[in-house]
């Protein structure tokens, strides 16, 4: 026998040991730890970071962290304190622009091949909102629109009184539009039908009615100086048939209009706390509990704080849950009437979609792991359970095609059918995605708290004058407009 020979024959069993011992270890070696960026509210980030990211993490043998920020001005720099470290980033609608103008994110075709491009189009809608010349950068997280929430017993007590108010509603009117109501005016019994005239016939007749004794306005909206008030604003503009030109000058007939409506419904309608105690959507739901409210512009969050679920600490705040109603957006008019007392300008119920996106840093340790991490989020299950959970809007095509059967019908159907039917009135309506849509909002704020809360409105008498208001906005904040947009040569 040859000895050489059979000191090879170990000698290849030993190598052929240590190359498995080795693959085996690094089969077993830990993962790149690698994070997800979100922000969220805490009950639903508490669910996120327990069942869904660990959910991943079991399928795919991934080590993804979630970490929280705060400020969504400030998203840029967030990212920039973990470099190469950021496997995804939600992104609020508003915030898209300037991560898009620095170069921050990668397009979704730079990751994933044509198939699987057409895949994600099928399966999300609205998708070129996340679109930039001509390339997907963004993968749909949730869609947000106001609805108009409002208490069916309040409203109600408006329908079956209404017409002995009449003439004192006029007499208010006709002090700010020079004749009163619409001449063939009637308040309709669908709140899905109402425009701006109905609000506030409504709305005065609360004001003039003591609930608990004591009369005040029971319609409100935001009014905290914050990005949520303005954006009410802005939405008014869009439901008088503005656009996003006239929203970033300040200028025209919509803006005025917008601003005219703020006006009197502050002078009659509005419960002036929202601006007093700087009102957010969390003081609106306490005014539902507390019958401070009764009607409200909100999102579909909101709607789940204010009814209630049992669950996720969302215990509810109007003391009837069943009270609750929701219709689509008062369709928007002039308060302005021509001779024969019809609305000088016609509206729409249109306002601003707004929402959550998911985005791939440039400098993603894994975009293809990144990728595959957003559309687990986004699967059918997750959805579902986010939605049903946390007033979240589908983004899939598959939900949204029968919601009645994935969410069982009653009032939750009732948010998102009334939500989905808000988004189809909307459009393709967002937020002008610009590097100077944050100071214009500031400036929207200025002249919100200038003409409406400290009624700079009129120079003849108590009650609100369209063309005193315009020329407030044309004399004071276009001029500033022009400046931050750099067209004030």
């Amino acid at each position: 026998m040859n000895n050489s020979r059979c000191f090879r024959r170990p000698l290849k069993r030993l190598a052929l040991a240590a190359l498995i011992a080795y693959l085996t270890v690094l089969g077993c070696a830990a993962p790149r730890q690698q994070k997800i960026l979100v922000q969220m509210i805490q009950a639903q980030e508490e669910y996120f970071s327990g069942e869904i990211i660990p959910g991943f993490n079991k399928q795919y043998k991934a080590a993804i962290q979630v970490v929280h920020y705060d400020n969504a001005a400030e998203l840029g720099s967030e990212l920039a304190k973990y470099p190469g470290r950021i496997a995804l980033v939600k992104i609020p609608f508003d915030k898209t622009a300037s991560l898009l103008s620095n170069d921050r994110l990668l397009p979704i075709d730079a990751v994933v091949g044509e198939r699987e491009l057409r895949d994600f189009r099928q399966t999300f809608v609205l998708t070129s909102l996340g679109a930039r010349d001509g390339r997907q950068f963004l993968i749909p997280r949730k869609f947000e629109t106001r609805i108009m929430v409002y208490c069916k017993s309040k409203v109600a007590d408006a329908l079956a009184v209404w017409r002995s108010y009449r003439d004192s509603i006029n007499a208010d009117l006709k002090a700010m539009n020079g004749y009163g109501l619409p001449a063939t005016y009637i308040l309709e019994d669908d709140p899905n039908k109402w425009d701006f005239f109905d609000v506030y016939v409504v709305g005065w007749i609360w004001a003039h009615t003591p609930y608990r004794g004591m009369l005040h306005g029971r319609i409100a909206h935001r009014g905290k100086r914050y990005s949520g008030t303005s954006q009410r604003i802005i939405d008014r503009i869009f439901q008088c048939k503005g656009d996003s030109a006239q929203v970033m000058t300040m200028k025209g007939d919509a803006v005025a209009d917008a601003f005219m409506w703020e006006a009197a419904y502050a002078a009659s309608s509005y419960n002036e706390r929202m601006w007093k105690e700087a009102w957010s959507g969390a003081d609106i739901w306490k005014g539902f509990r507390d019958n401070e409210v009764f009607l409200a512009f909100m999102t579909q969050i909101d709607c789940f704080f204010i009814h209630g679920t049992g669950q996720d600490g969302l215990d509810g705040y109007i003391q009837n849950p069943a009270d609750m109603g929701v219709a689509l957006m008062p369709q928007g008019c002039s308060i302005i009437l021509d001779g024969n007392g019809a609305v000088a300008r016609e509206g729409r119920r249109t306002v601003t979609t707004g929402g959550w996106w998911w985005g791939i840093p440039k400098d993603a340790p894994d975009p293809k792991l990144s990728y595959q991490l957003a559309r687990y989020i986004t699967g059918t299950k997750n959805q579902i359970n986010d939605c049903s959970r946390f007033g979240m809007i589908p983004v899939r095509k598959d939900i949204l095609g029968d919601m009645s059967l994935l969410f069982g019908g009653g009032w939750v159907t009732e948010v998102y059918e009334t939500s989905f039917r808000q988004l189809m009135n909307n459009g393709s309506t967002i937020l002008p995605v610009t590097i100077n849509t944050d100071r214009i909002g500031n400036l929207y704020l200025d002249a919100w708290y200038d003409i409406v809360v400290n009624k700079n409105w009129s120079d003849r008498g108590a009650f609100p004058q369209w063309d005193y208001v315009r020329r407030v906005l044309e004399s004071k904040y276009a001029p500033q407009a022009a400046k931050i947009l750099g067209t004030d040569h």
